[in-house]
């Protein structure tokens, strides 16, 4: 397959980037009133104008590209691999936006920092250092202590990492969200109104796994981490005016294997709020996965959140999925430099911008939860026969829950 063929499914040449070139008004976007619509303001808190450079003059505008990156404990570092696709493969991200990890590695790809500058800091980066247990206080406090790991070194490192005390100041508008303790309601950080916090600050709050690390105090008010109410931050996105969204979820998990059960109580907590995450992000998903969103899940589902991963093994696998997607997604296809694409077309097997169902129809006792669950019309709700409507679907929030919520496991999805 060349840069010029049309993958399966796609449209073609110039058809991805003319639909994104179309305004929400239905004008088109030039270098005159389209540019304007996106007026100039300060810092992180406006948005940014279409790099006019990287286009011809009278030609259509690149379109804004909003980069959100999910949380997921130590499979967060999978983002840096992300970032290294896009790197390669001569995208330009306008903004971005992080939960937990990956307010991490968002924070410092907005600071400018390259995918293996951020590699040496997650080199760099010990488990064993920065979650070491509170024995002491435990045993002088008890429940009355708020956290199981010291917070301290974590909280330390990120301000060595992340030294700029303004958002205004970054290269690229960057965004994280925490959940307010006081409120309950959600604070994104960086956007103007929220609380004028250093970035080392904004991205400790929005990392505090409640009973992980403790909560600090940041403006008045006590935050936890955001992924505990919403772990990929779509909404923020689209609210932003992002012509194209590039997420990356770190929330899948292989269901067809069974977690085994460990009566601790690490395990316990950790586990739950994994399954807590997933249920809270399948609705996410289904709310704002769009036509606007290209959505990427590495397979990285294996790697415990506080686990002690090989760093570089994950960066692997989240830039391989990230080539695949892009490169062959309608969206981004044809926005990606044609040698990088050519490149890896040599080692993708087919376009990976639909899913494909399946299901055994003699497992299957046509109950129609499949079709009530599914958000994009892939399977029909009838008494007798296939209930697959869509054997490519181009629509697929790719978050499994009908796969979850078959009673018979008759579902399966491939080309994840």
């Amino acid at each position: 397959m060349t840069p010029g063929d049309v993958a399966e499914g796609a449209a073609a040449p110039g058809s991805a980037t003319d639909d994104l070139n179309e305004q929400t008004d239905g004008t088109s976007g030039t270098d005159g009133q389209a540019n304007g619509d996106w007026a100039n303001g300060s810092g992180s808190h406006a948005r940014l104008a279409p790099d006019i450079d990287r286009v011809e003059r009278g030609g259509p505008r690149r379109p804004r590209i909003v980069l959100v990156l999910g949380g997921g404990g130590m499979r967060g570092w999978s983002h840096i691999g992300v970032i290294r696709a896009i790197e390669r493969l001569g995208l330009h991200v306008d903004e971005v936006i992080g939960t937990s990890m990956g307010s991490v590695i968002g924070g410092l790809y907005a600071c400018g920092e390259d995918s293996f500058a951020i590699e040496k800091v997650a080199e760099a980066f010990s488990v064993k250092d920065y979650f070491k247990l509170n024995l002491l206080k435990f045993l002088v406090k008890g429940y009355r202590h708020a956290s199981v790991y010291k917070g301290k070194a974590f909280y330390e490192a990120l301000q060595r990492f992340l030294p700029e005390d303004d958002f205004s100041k970054l290269q690229r508008p960057f965004f994280c969200n925490a959940l307010s303790m006081t409120t309950g309601g959600m604070q994104y950080f960086g956007l103007p109104g929220a609380p004028e916090v250093k970035i080392g600050d904004a991205v400790y709050a929005s990392c505090t796994l409640p009973g992980v690390f403790e909560p600090k105090e940041l403006a008045g008010d006590y935050y936890i981490d955001g992924g505990m109410a919403e772990t990929l931050c779509l909404k923020l996105a689209h609210s932003r005016g992002a012509d194209l969204i590039i997420a990356c979820d770190l929330g899948i998990k292989d269901h067809h294997t069974k977690t085994p059960y460990r009566a601790t109580l690490p395990h316990i907590l950790f586990h739950t709020w994994d399954l807590m995450g997933i249920a809270l992000n399948e609705h996410n998903l289904h709310r704002y996965v769009d036509e606007k969103v290209v959505l990427m899940r590495p397979k990285v589902g294996h790697i415990g959140v506080l686990d002690s991963p090989d760093v570089s093994e994950l960066i692997r696998l989240g830039e391989r999925e990230a080539l695949e997607m892009l490169s062959t997604h309608h969206l981004t296809r044809y926005l990606c430099d044609e040698a990088a694409v050519e490149e890896v077309d040599r080692t993708i097997r087919k376009p990976r911008d639909y899913v494909e169902l399946h299901v055994d129809m003699n497992a299957c006792i046509n109950c129609g939860i499949c079709a009530v669950t599914c958000a994009t019309g892939g399977f029909a709700n009838v008494p007798l026969g296939d209930v697959v409507r869509k054997l490519h679907n181009y629509e697929c929030t790719r978050d499994m829950a009908c796969e979850r919520a078959c009673p018979t496991k008759a579902i399966r999805l491939q080309n994840l």
